[in-house]
């Protein structure tokens, strides 16, 4: 036997040397490549006309890969949440095997009296045999111990619910940003790109008349030097308007070579000069809202328990046995047997070690406490910011709507009155530069209304869709995420089920104090919301 051993424990010493790195070969990520681009767009409903807010939203929600892989981690938490239920269950072991002998097992008495042999070499057990038994054992310790693991995985389940709510309340947010950028870009584009051919075609004209020495040498430059500020300010308009629409693409996870336009809003849009709440409400419901502070609260409740774990493991452990057992021995009186007992055992090193781990997870809860209490003044300093910033945008795009209804009545005046062609051609493209900067002003202060209200909304935890919304069928998610975010922009908030009113109302309303020249969306009066 040993000479068969040994080249076997040989061959697998020498094969535990032989492991070393394998690097993935060069064709080997490129068919990775291949197989990863053709999985990134598929099972995706077409585009099927211009996109909407609430589409892109929905598509987001349904197809962004950063929400499947906080929904993927969220659902790998709560398998784990089952798996550390299953860990309280007793020990239940079967077992069997079998036994050979290449000569007897056999033995002799020494009297330790005499120091004579008392008996001949006999035996009591063949030369083969099978034996199998079925053993439970329940370790009472041990079922405390994994009791409190299943409390703190089933907090860590919860936690992965707030960040995907964290998750899918930033991407909403960014494609609502990006979804009004790219209807700017939309917009305007058309206006810049014959503005800019105008431009350069004037600049070459300039060039010509330089080289020729038609015209005054400083006249020449002057005129040369102000085409070229024009044209700089085009094409960085048209750089900046044209990134948003890739921007866009990544986010709801559209092919970046697919053409596909958005649905334009109003020119003259209607936004919200009012919400449903005050400000000492929207900070209250900010902190019951907010998914870091509920993860906060769900990580103390970890480290609490934490804490009791730590106690149960200074109780001694309290084992119950019992079997079911074979063996096919032929010299045995009773081949099969059941047996039953109990055990108490205890780690006497837990008198030293257990005081200094209860210590250091009481601590731990103080930690949480102070960063979740720390965090809530970064909530609050969030949620007043936002707020402010969103009283400031309504105030902005008023003063953006007036400028671009200002600009486009000289453009018409002008027009109108035929002093367009009298003109020279720079001021003529310096004018068109100015309308379509007015417009471009007033459609960026309308898209940082809607950021501020995004971030308003995001600050104080409010979801675009219900948490228990299932993302499969993307024409329901569509029509969830339109309702919700309608009474949004339309500045009525979510009821908060138990939020008892608020005694300070002394903050600032937001409303503007000129009338706006849009029609704004009706509002909600404003009235105490419950908080939870």
């Amino acid at each position: 036997m040993l000479r068969s051993l040994g080249p076997l424990g040989a061959v697998a010493f020498l094969g535990a040397c032989a492991v070393a790195p394998a690097p993935i070969q060069p064709e080997e990520h490129l068919a990775r490549a291949r197989t990863d681009y053709a999985q990134l767009y598929k099972d995706q409903a077409p585009l099927a006309g211009p996109l909407t807010a609430s589409e892109a939203v929905a598509r987001a929600l349904k197809y962004n890969y950063d929400q499947q892989l906080a929904s993927a981690e969220a659902s790998m938490q709560a398998s784990q949440f089952d798996v550390a239920v299953t860990n309280m269950l007793p020990r239940l072991a079967a077992s069997a095997g079998y036994n050979v002998r290449n000569n007897e097992n056999a033995s002799s008495s020494l009297s330790v009296l005499t120091r004579r042999q008392s008996l001949e070499p006999s035996t009591s057990q063949d030369k083969e045999r099978g034996t199998a038994d079925l053993t439970f054992s329940w370790n009472l310790l041990d079922f405390g111990v994994g009791y409190f693991q299943a409390r703190q995985q089933g907090d860590r389940a919860l936690i992965a619910v707030e960040r995907r709510r964290r998750v899918i309340n930033n991407i909403a947010k960014e494609v609502r940003s990006a979804y009004w950028r790219t209807a700017t870009a939309q917009r305007l584009l058309p206006k810049i790109d014959p503005l800019l051919a105008d431009a350069e075609k004037a600049l070459k004209a300039n060039a010509e008349i330089s080289r020729n020495s038609l015209e005054p040498v400083l006249q020449t430059l002057e005129y040369r030097k102000n085409l070229l500020q024009v044209i700089t300010q085009l094409r960085r308009l048209k750089s900046d308007l044209s990134v948003a629409k890739a921007q866009l693409a990544a986010l709801v996870n559209i092919p970046p070579r697919t053409d596909f336009t958005v649905e334009l809003p109003p020119e003259v849009p209607s936004f919200p000069r009012s919400l449903s709440a005050d400000l000492p409400s929207l900070e209250l419901i900010a902190l019951s809202q907010r998914p870091e502070l509920r993860e906060e609260a769900y990580q103390e409740r970890v480290d609490r328990n934490n804490l009791y774990k730590e106690m149960i493991r200074l109780v001694p452990g309290l084992s119950v046995l019992g079997g079911l057992n074979y063996d096919s021995n032929s010299f045995l009186v009773n081949n099969l047997w059941a047996e039953a007992g109990i055990r108490a055992t205890y780690n006497l090193v837990n008198l030293i070690s257990g005081p200094i781990a209860i210590d250091a997870a009481q601590k731990q809860i103080e930690v949480s406490k102070v960063r979740r209490l720390a965090l809530s003044v970064a909530v609050l300093t969030q949620v007043n910011v936002s707020y402010q910033q969103y009283l400031r945008s309504v105030e902005t795009l008023d003063s953006a709507q007036e400028i671009s209804q200002v600009e486009a009545g000289i453009a018409k005046a002008v027009s109108d009155g035929g002093l367009a062609q009298a003109e020279p051609e720079f001021e003529r493209i310096r004018r068109g530069l100015s309308a379509v900067a007015a417009e471009l002003d007033r459609d960026r202060a309308f898209t940082d209304l809607q950021s501020s209200l995004a971030n308003l909304y995001t600050s104080l935890g409010f979801d675009p869709v219900p948490a228990a919304v299932e993302t499969d069928d993307l024409k329901v998610l569509t029509g969830v995420v339109k309702r919700s975010l309608d009474n949004l922009d339309a500045g009525r908030l979510p009821e908060i089920p138990h939020l008892e009113p608020v005694a300070d109302q002394t903050s600032e309303k937001p409303k503007a104090e000129k009338p706006s020249a849009a029609p704004s969306a009706p509002s909600a009066q404003p009235q105490t919301v419950p908080v939870s």
